[in-house]
């Protein structure tokens, strides 16, 4: 297999998911489109999901099976798959969620009818078996690398997610998933958006994210709060922002908004659900807000709930 080139790498790193794996694996390989490689990283798993990887690696010649003896976090399971990938175009799916099986012909014919660096579909988000529609739409958005940016910003039509995207695989030149982080795609993905000058997305929901305890970003569509997590994201909003101002000034103004939003978003939630662990990052948001506080409530993009807010957070700290 390694003198074949494809058209689409396909890269799945899993650990320790038995229970969601081979739905996951499936929903690959019954694809409509045929034309890619399947990198499938075990990622140091000790539940059988070893097992279930080797048995289909046996029965499939596209799949291009990577053993990792000791985890390396999901971080080192992407790079590996990037490191692996031969083809122009790349994809990832997670070892707990799963796609409709047209989705990689519709994520190619996309891409190829203007010759994208990334091509985006819709998505639903399923509860044990509720699923709810997620990033669905039906206009076709043909988006230069400003737009685009600002639509990722805006997570109306898509998020930050690595999954939903076909990406040329020459956008992750020099870039790699963070080691010694909690969630790796958040200090990626817009870095990836930024060196795309054609992005285009349909909201053809195609790609199903399963919603368990096990997810870690469940804190924000919930009230499950990690004093760590957040402060997590408080830094990588921080570095975005100067990354994206310094690198795509045009959207200056969205990337510096998005992070005053996510801190309002979050110590509204702190209040709400009387969040205990998180004082010192409520503090430090509300300061932050406070410190520019005429630059938000004066930003075309804040909404009138978000001045409401302010002004209770600020109010509160005099």
């Amino acid at each position: 297999m390694d003198d074949v080139r494809f058209s689409i790498s396909i890269i799945m790193s899993t650990f320790n998911r038995k229970d969601y794996l081979q739905t996951s694996i499936e929903s690959v390989l019954n694809q409509t489109f045929t034309d890619f490689e399947f990198i499938l990283v075990n990622n140091g798993s000790t539940d059988g999901s070893d097992k279930i990887c080797g048995k289909y690696a046996k029965k499939d010649n596209r799949i291009k099976l990577i053993n990792i003896d000791t985890n390396q976090g999901v971080s080192g399971g992407r790079n590996r798959g990037l490191d692996e990938a031969s083809s122009e175009y790349i994809a990832f799916v997670d070892d707990d969620d799963y796609c409709e099986k047209e989705m990689f012909s519709f994520l190619w014919e996309l891409v190829r009818k203007v010759d994208a660096d990334i091509g985006i579909c819709g998505s639903w988000y399923d509860y044990n078996g509720s699923k709810i529609e997620k990033y669905i739409f039906e206009e076709e958005l043909i988006l230069n690398k400003e737009k685009g940016l600002d639509e990722l910003l805006k997570r109306e039509k898509y998020n930050v997610s690595p999954a939903t995207k076909l990406y040329r695989k020459k956008l992750f030149d020099g870039l790699r998933f963070p080691k010694d982080v909690i969630v790796d795609d958040i200090h990626v993905i817009y870095k990836v958006f930024s060196k795309a000058e054609i992005i285009i997305a349909k909201g053809k929901p195609l790609y199903s994210f399963r919603k368990h305890v096990g997810n870690v970003t469940n804190f924000i569509q919930t009230n499950k709060f990690s004093a760590e997590l957040l402060n997590e994201y408080l830094e990588m909003y921080r570095e975005r922002t100067e990354y994206l101002c310094k690198e795509v000034p045009e959207i200056k103004e969205r990337a510096i908004y998005s992070e005053w939003s996510f801190m309002i978003s979050m110590c509204d939630k702190i209040l709400k659900y009387k969040c205990v662990g998180c004082e010192e990052q409520y503090n430090y948001m509300v300061e932050k807000l406070g410190n520019n506080f005429e630059e938000i409530i004066n930003c075309s993009l804040t909404t009138d709930k978000e001045k409401e807010l302010i002004r209770i957070f600020t109010d509160s700290k005099k």
